[in-house]
């Protein structure tokens, strides 16, 4: 079998000397959410060109949009206000769906397990609500303690986490971090971590990092590192200051959003592997001002934004790389990356199917980040069912990669 695996190369070069492969192409494009516009923008990459207030986000005024992720053609806008999840057809620059999650609910943050079943955080009635993609409704809601913020998903397990904030006294219990089984449903058990965590992200390492940002005026920013092989907490990292969204890029730098709320925004960094800080509250990137969001893109650059409304790629050493007017307050951002765009081009062809066999073969270069790309069939790994996948949307009228989960690194 393994022979003949090996061989798969030359009947590859065979076939394309022969056949005329199918291929898919887009532009790498960053769409944007303005949250104090509500409305949401897109900044084409390859041609730098800025398209501002494309789509009103929400039902109506005050939608508070808190988050968009990206899938493919679709992009998922998490409206905080109007308690609902937006669905926009990015092909055709339109609504299609407003997934309600329950009257008062205030969504604060989703994360998909696949296809067909997202996980959604509900700051106000302390839950976990589980969402039917297919139906567009809700199935389940589970408590996972006081006031949850952000969610990610690894391993089959969603982790939450979970502020102990108390609108009633503005105080903060014990932060935690809410360990919940995605095939059976239920939460595990809770991880104590500092106070006030609020976002979470994977390393290279598989490792869960969960930013605790401090109560803002007597406790301050610490990062917590979970293993998810022992659910506890291995490692931390003092970064001071008041930090919120937190990102990995790809060369393992790990990039917090502080704010700034005078003439100047501020990001700090870190090395995610040794964790090392690297830039802090002493001497952190400097940006505009009020900066909330802080993704990388698959080059290792960084896109911040915030209330100065511009969005701006920085490198890791805070060197400024272009500079795009946005809308009224660019809170999050995410990028179109697609399934089966494996070298990172934006364009699905030969090149991927080459790249593939090289990955898969011979030792080659894993896949462009993130690396759900290479997840060609929507299932739950990587194998060679993704390359028969490829081979069959190339060169026999197969169906398109699809997008399946996006938590495989």
């Amino acid at each position: 079998m393994k022979s003949l695996l090996l061989s798969l190369p030359s009947l590859f070069t065979v076939w394309y000397l022969t056949i005329t492969p199918a291929a898919m192409a887009v532009d790498p494009t960053a769409w944007v959410i303005n949250a104090n516009g509500e409305t949401l923008s897109r900044i084409n990459l390859a041609s730098t060109v800025v398209s501002n207030d494309l789509l009103p986000l929400g039902t109506d005024v005050l939608s508070y949009p808190n988050q968009i992720v990206v899938r493919d053609t679709l992009a998922f806008v998490v409206c905080s206000g109007t308690d609902e999840i937006q669905v926009i057809d990015l092909n055709r620059v339109a609504t299609v769906d407003f997934i309600s999650t329950g009257a008062a609910s205030n969504p604060y943050w989703m994360a998909f397990l696949d296809n067909h079943t997202a996980y959604v955080t509900s700051f106000v009635n302390n839950s976990l609500i589980k969402l039917d993609m297919d139906s567009g409704s809700v199935v389940k809601e589970t408590d996972v303690g006081t006031s949850p913020e952000g969610v990610i998903i690894h391993d089959f397990k969603a982790y939450i986490a979970v502020t102990g904030f108390d609108p009633g006294t503005f105080l903060y219990g014990q932060g935690k971090v809410a360990v919940y089984d995605t095939q059976s449903d239920e939460k595990l058990y809770d991880i104590n971590v500092g106070v006030n965590p609020q976002y979470l992200a994977v390393d290279a390492l598989e490792r869960i990092h969960v930013v605790c940002t401090g109560d803002y005026w007597s406790s301050f920013g610490v990062v917590y590192i979970i293993d998810p092989a022992l659910d506890s907490v291995v490692d931390s990292v003092i970064i001071g200051g008041s930090p919120g969204q937190l990102s990995i890029s790809p060369d393992g730098v790990a990039y917090l959003a502080a704010g700034g709320w005078d003439i100047d925004g501020y990001v700090y960094t870190y090395n995610a592997a040794a964790g090392q800080l690297l830039h802090g509250p002493a001497d952190p990137l400097v940006v505009d001002f009020g900066c909330w969001t802080a993704v990388p893109y698959q080059d290792s650059s960084v896109f911040v934004g915030g209330m100065s409304n511009f969005v701006t790629p920085i490198d890791s050493a805070g060197s400024i790389q272009d500079r795009f007017t946005l809308g009224n307050g660019p809170v999050h951002l995410d990028f179109n990356y697609r399934p089966g765009d494996l070298s990172g081009d934006f364009l699905i062809d030969i090149a991927d199917l080459v790249y593939m066999v090289d990955w898969y073969f011979t030792g080659g270069t894993e896949p462009s980040h993130p690396k759900w790309r290479a997840n060609m069939n929507g299932d739950y790994g990587y194998d060679v069912a993704d390359l028969v996948y490829l081979v069959d949307f190339m060169f026999t009228g197969g169906p398109p990669p699809v997008m399946g989960p996006t938590w495989f690194e």
